[in-house]
């Protein structure tokens, strides 16, 4: 036998190992391919829940669902179902089935206050809850006023323009103490908005003859039940989406504004809003406890009542009850957000809708409402309970194409964080009451002392007083406690001497981008204010150092929430730099402006699961193994071909 024939049993093994190691190099790479092909979806809807639809949408990426999704307002989203543009649409109330009389001419004429004919099958599912916030811009002795509040009946006599401006005697009364001479503008929604709806459907409902009045002053006619399109009067300002009513508020020109809007657009940017007083007599704000609290007084439909699934309504939300819920905790207005989706039955088919389609949103959905709870208190939302879970589980059920693999009835393989063993929120479990503080006739500078409330000799931080200034407080974000939280309370002072505290640095704002968040320092802490009375006498004591803040979920309370790889922040509240490698994005160093950088530990990026550096180093250990071997066989083949003239 030939040399050339003995290596060729050697030849054929080396080959087969490898084909075989490639193959295997490529399979790393691909097992982050979905098992599902990919498929594109178009929606449109509601700005007021556009936050939370944007994290969701951006956390099924990964599986193969892209959703193009249009902040546009719940009428025009409602209106592109109607025309067949979407897949599915956001709205937070139901289709219209009368005209909407609260609507200007502009309006009217574009077919958006009209009855909505529903021509395509569709069902409402819910996905999030959530506090209609009240987000304003207040400077007082260039200080931000961050501990508005405000009675029901005041915010109504502002936006029926009986209140128009902040040192009204009513502000005045609710808040403890005077606010500037400043005209005051109300930011309402030039568009057809949810949010909109949702807020005058409260004020219609708790002040009925104020709002048939108004509307009557302002359309000629009533607005009905509620209306999508705020009639404006007076000062009023109205601009469209829900994140322009923000912008609009948080700029430097919209110093005297206050407009209504979803609590998400004020958390994630770390913006104070109106505590509002509840029927109990608490001021409460929209955090994800005091809505779910607030909520437990909604009746919904085929939830509270015998509707079936098949009724065009069901799920449908009554809130008069949330309105008046007498809980300490209750915040008034909130409310549930749904999308509209395809259902098989009388109706016609959405065109351009495959079972493809179908797959990718019932996945979709099984996403949102099992998983996707967890994020809905750190989006600045409240999950919903297990009721409206498993009514938008069994929904889904009827989506052509559907694909969900969760069982409506038992809700297994829902892996929904937010619901305890027996079904129930656990946010209802711990949400807390209220401080006796909140309390309506409780002073602006009241503190708990032995449990109980008492008014301090001094005022808040920033104001002066013949006795103690009581540090002020900075806001919080949505991220973990920080160190550094509010300054003690400066000591009593007999004369004229002056008492401070270390104030708190307002926490850095929280930005979602991607599937996970990034925050960015805060701001420097103030120092409480001087007491200026009387002549002299012993100096009142320094305020005591800046403990450690507690967790908080919104950004109106104590404590501040940070990155938690940053250096502690003390009482100082100084912000800290961060160094961020161009290429990824990632923060390499960190260290205040006056002082040494530190170097962060970088992330390692996963494929499928498994590191990047150790799937990246078996592919080039394979890479260079071919290199290797390879070209000296071939070579060595290919000579003895022609020393043997080509014979094999």
């Amino acid at each position: 036998m030939s040399r050339e024939a003995a290596r060729r049993p050697l030849m054929r093994p080396l080959g087969v190992l490898l084909s075989t190691l490639l193959a295997a190099g490529s399979a790393l790479l691909t097992q982050a391919t979905p098992a599902h092909a990919a498929v594109a979806l178009t929606a449109s809807g509601s700005s007021w829940a556009f936050p939370a639809i944007d994290q969701w949408r951006q956390d099924v990426g990964p599986q193969g669902i892209q959703i193009d999704f249009n902040a546009v307002g719940s009428a025009v989203g409602r209106q592109d179902w109607n025309t067949g543009r979407n897949d599915f649409s956001a709205s937070d109330v139901p289709f219209r089935t009368r005209a909407d009389t609260g609507a200007g001419d502009a309006a009217q004429r574009a077919g958006l206050a009209s009855v909505e004919k529903v021509v395509y099958g569709y069902s409402y599912v819910p996905i999030t809850a959530g506090g209609t916030a009240l987000m304003y811009h207040l400077t007082v002795g260039g200080k931000q006023v961050r501990d508005l509040r405000l009675s029901t009946q005041t915010i109504m006599d502002i936006f029926t323009s009986k209140i128009t401006n902040w040192n009204d005697p009513k502000i005045t009364a609710d808040y403890g103490k005077a606010l500037p001479n400043i005209p005051i503008t109300p930011v309402v929604r030039s568009d057809g908005s949810g949010a909109t709806a949702q807020f005058t459907r409260w004020m219609s409902h708790s002040f009925p003859s104020q709002w048939e009045e108004y509307c009557k002053s302002v359309n000629g006619v009533s607005c009905g039940d509620y209306t999508e399109f705020f009639p404006p009067s007076g000062r009023m300002t109205a601009q469209s989406g829900s994140d322009v009513v923000a912008t609009y508020i948080k700029a430097t020109s919209g110093e005297g504004t206050i407009g209504y809007d979803e609590y998400a657009f004020a958390k994630r940017s770390d913006w104070p809003v109106v505590k509002v007083l509840n029927p109990a007599g608490y001021f409460t704000l929209p955090t994800a406890s005091n809505v779910a609290v607030a909520l437990t007084a909604a009746k919904v439909r085929g939830v509270d009542d015998s509707t079936p699934p098949d009724d065009p309504n069901y799920l449908q939300q009554n809130l008069d009850g949330v309105y008046t819920n007498a809980d300490k905790r209750s915040y008034p207005l909130s409310s549930y957000s749904y999308l509209i989706v395809p259902r098989s039955n009388s109706l016609q088919a959405l065109p351009k809708f495959s079972n493809d389609k179908g797959s990718a949103l019932s996945r979709f959905l099984s996403y949102v409402l099992c998983q996707g709870q967890g994020e809905a208190d750190d989006l600045g939302y409240s999950p919903i309970p297990r009721g409206l879970v498993r009514g938008g589980l069994l929904q889904t059920q009827h989506i052509p194409g559907n694909a969900s693999t969760v069982n409506p009835d038992t809700l297994a393989g829902c892996a929904n964080p937010t619901l305890n063993a027996a079904g129930q929120l656990t946010i209802l479990d711990s949400a807390p009451l209220p401080s006796e503080c909140d309390a309506k006739g409780a002073a602006l500078d009241c503190k708990i002392v032995n449990g109980k409330p008492s008014s301090g000799s001094g005022t808040t931080g920033g104001s002066t007083s013949g006795g103690a200034a009581t540090g002020g407080t900075g806001g919080a974000a949505s991220g973990g406690a920080a160190t550094g939280g509010a300054g003690g309370t400066g000591g009593a002072a007999t004369g004229g001497g002056a008492a401070t505290s270390g104030g708190t640095g307002t926490t850095g704002k929280t930005t979602t981008g991607g599937t996970g968040t990034t925050k960015t320092p805060g701001s420097t802490g103030t120092t409480g204010g001087t007491g200026t009375t009387g002549g002299a006498g012993t100096t009142g004591g320094t305020g005591g150092d800046g403990g450690t803040g507690a967790v908080a979920a919104d950004p109106n309370a104590p404590a501040a929430g940070t990155d938690p790889n940053a250096a502690a922040d003390g009482g100082d509240g100084q912000g800290v730099e961060e160094v961020v490698d161009p290429q990824t994005g990632q923060v390499v160093a960190r260290g205040r402006a006056s002082g040494t950088a530190t170097e962060v530990a970088a992330d390692v990026v996963e494929v499928a699961g498994r590191p990047e550096d150790w799937t990246l180093s078996t592919l080039t250990a394979l890479e260079l193994l071919a290199v290797v071997i390879v070209p000296p066989l071939l070579g060595r083949r290919l000579l003895r071909r022609r020393q043997t003239g080509g014979r094999s």
